[in-house]
């Protein structure tokens, strides 16, 4: 009698997908999404930015879309690029717009707070220099 529940528990968990390759490649298919948002100062004057990335999502979305825009320069613009992650909830984006007026790296500083209360630091080699907002928001969902 108990090998027949068993092999009827073991059926239904295979259908269900509960055993074998269906849970792990589901597992797979799920990506940490992590955006930036925020306002700073540095060498180009007032600057923002807000970028959404997928991280380790092993599709061809792989990467970030959002915009960045330095005030003084007037300078605004979409950008793209790619992101990493160095370090427990820490984020390395980087970052350029099509016609590379705007190539920078976000990063932040961990660990990641709710609110407006995140640094993260820029650092661009068009237009050149660096910036901090210290007031951006930063959330990982994964």
């Amino acid at each position: 009698m108990s090998r027949i529940l068993l092999a009827a528990t073991l059926a239904v968990a295979l259908s269900l997908g509960l055993i074998g390759s269906g849970a792990i490649a589901s597992a797979d298919n799920r990506s940490e999404q992590v955006v930036f948002s925020g306002t700073g100062f540095g060498d180009f004057g007032p600057f923002g930015f807000w970028v959404w990335c997928a991280v380790d999502s092993h599709n061809p979305y792989d990467d970030c879309n959002g915009a960045m825009y330095f005030y003084g320069l007037h300078l605004t613009k979409h950008v793209d690029g790619t992101v990493s992650e160095p370090g427990d909830d820490q984020y390395l984006m980087d970052l350029t717009s099509r016609d590379g007026s705007i190539a920078c790296s976000l990063e932040n500083v961990p660990p990641i707070v709710s609110g407006p209360h995140n640094t993260v630091t820029a650092s661009c080699s068009s237009p050149a220099g660096s910036g901090t907002s210290t007031s951006a928001v930063v959330t990982n969902n994964g």
